[in-house]
This record gives C-alpha cells, sequence and structure tokens, in this order.
C-alpha cells in the first residue's frame, strides 16, 4: 500500500468486558485489583475498574496489522502515551495519520479517542522500510 502524508485511516472498536480485562490480565500478569476486582475498584481513587492500557492498545496492533501487512513490527519503534483511562464497555476509536512517507521511512501517528472526544492514548508507529 502507497502512503503519503495526510492520509487518515479510522477504525472502531468494541469496548472491553469485565471478563476480556480479566483474561487479559491472566495472559499478561495484570491482575492488579483496579483492573479485575469491580467492588476493590469502586471504592478506589479511580472509582471503579479501569481498563489496562496494554488491552487499550490492542487495536492500534490490530489496525498497523491490517495496513502494513504481516511482520509490520520489524524495523518499528512504538511510542505509545497513556493520557486517560478507558472503562468497561467503553467503545474506543482508533485514527491513524501519516505524518511522514518516504523511501526508507512510514511514520504513523495514532490517537485513541473516546465516543465524547476524549483522547485516552496517543502515540507513534515509526518504520524503516528498505
Amino acid at each position: 500500500m502507497e502512503f503519503k502524508a495526510g492520509d487518515k485511516f479510522r477504525s472502531a472498536a468494541r469496548g472491553a468486558a469485565q471478563d476480556d480485562i480479566n483474561r487479559f490480565g491472566a495472559l499478561h500478569g495484570t491482575t492488579g485489583r483496579t483492573h479485575t476486582d469491580p467492588e476493590y475498584a469502586a471504592n478506589s481513587v479511580f472509582g471503579g475498574v479501569i481498563v489496562q492500557g496494554a488491552l487499550v492498545m490492542a487495536p492500534v496492533m490490530d489496525m498497523a496489522a491490517d495496513l502494513l501487512g504481516a511482520g509490520w513490527y520489524d524495523g518499528c519503534e512504538i511510542e505509545a502515551k497513556f493520557v486517560a483511562f478507558t472503562r468497561p464497555g467503553d467503545a474506543v476509536d482508533v485514527e491513524f495519520e501519516v505524518t511522514r512517507s518516504e523511501p526508507g521511512w512510514l511514520e504513523l501517528a495514532y490517537a485513541c479517542t473516546l465516543p465524547d472526544g476524549k483522547k485516552v492514548q496517543v502515540g507513534s508507529i515509526t518504520r524503516r522500510r528498505g
């Protein structure tokens, strides 16, 4: 696929259910009670369960694979900044924008956004092509 600066790609992701959060936590070792124990989380500083940041990022990885193909991560650098949290069931849109595309180099900025426009994660994927 040819990319040019300014190209945008968007994908909507479903929200994570509590069962998804628990299974992801067991798989990745992110089983903190603010993620997996609704009663505990309700009384925490977060006021309820929060989804693991890496689980929010999963659709970013899926979208990168769709756009860049198998083995897309070879030669890539990924930067991610978690700027807010999501709760079970929160739908998150993912948008990529090509910020640089030239021979040997591709840079995509991305944002994960809630329906109200609040950004929860931002970052970039830089891929050296060759």
